[in-house]
Order: C-alpha cells, then sequence, then structure tokens
C-alpha cells in the first residue's frame, strides 16, 4: 500500500507541474504574448491524495469559480474556448496535461510495479 501511494503521489506531483507548465504555454502564443487577467495561470489545482482501504486517489483541475467581467460567461465556457483555440492563445493545454498524466502513471508505477 505504501508503494501505491507513493507511485499516485508521484503522479499527481509531477502532472500539477506539468499543468502548470501546459496552462503558461497557452500565453506564449503564436500571435505573441500580451496582458490578460492572469487567472488561467492562477487555476491549477492539487486535489490532494486520499487513501483508505485498499484504495488510493489522487488528482488535478482548474478552478473554475473565477467569473470573467466584462464578459459574463462562466469560467467553464471561457476555459473552454482557451482550450480549443478560440481565443488568442496557445489552446491544447488541457489535452497535454492528460497525455502527461497517463506518461507519469506508466513511469511511476513502472519503477514500483514490475
Amino acid at each position: 500500500m505504501k508503494q501505491m501511494e507513493a507511485a499516485v503521489t508521484e503522479t499527481v506531483d509531477d502532472s500539477f507541474k506539468d499543468l502548470h507548465t501546459n496552462v503558461d504555454s497557452f500565453y506564449n502564443s503564436p500571435q505573441g504574448r500580451y496582458s490578460r487577467t492572469g487567472q488561467l495561470a492562477e487555476s491549477p489545482q492539487h486535489d490532494g491524495i486520499k487513501s483508505g482501504g485498499d484504495t488510493v486517489t489522487g488528482g488535478i483541475s482548474l478552478d473554475t469559480a473565477y467569473r470573467y467581467d466584462p464578459s459574463g460567461r462562466d469560467t467553464q465556457t471561457i476555459y473552454g474556448y482557451a482550450e480549443d483555440g478560440g481565443l488568442i492563445g496557445k489552446g491544447g493545454f488541457w489535452a497535454k496535461t492528460k497525455e502527461d498524466f497517463e506518461r507519469n502513471i506508466k513511469r511511476a508505477f513502472g519503477k514500483r510495479f514490475k
């Protein structure tokens, strides 16, 4: 169980770093960097590691509680536009993070469970 907890912790911690890197890449778009609210850059969250019985879980997410003014749109909608390339910026940051998460799972668990 300790090995499982260590593998999940490593996976989530590494993926959290990747999420920050991927979100930061949004701001370095081919159209150039410009001033923004920075809310997306501040939104990555580490959801913690929980263990009990024979289960260990952990995760990362984007904080979507912020409300964009003057657009009046919810944050999930704005982040969706950003992810899909519908805003000036480099989209695909969440898709890249999911790929990184899978890579991190294979690496962390592969080291411990062969």
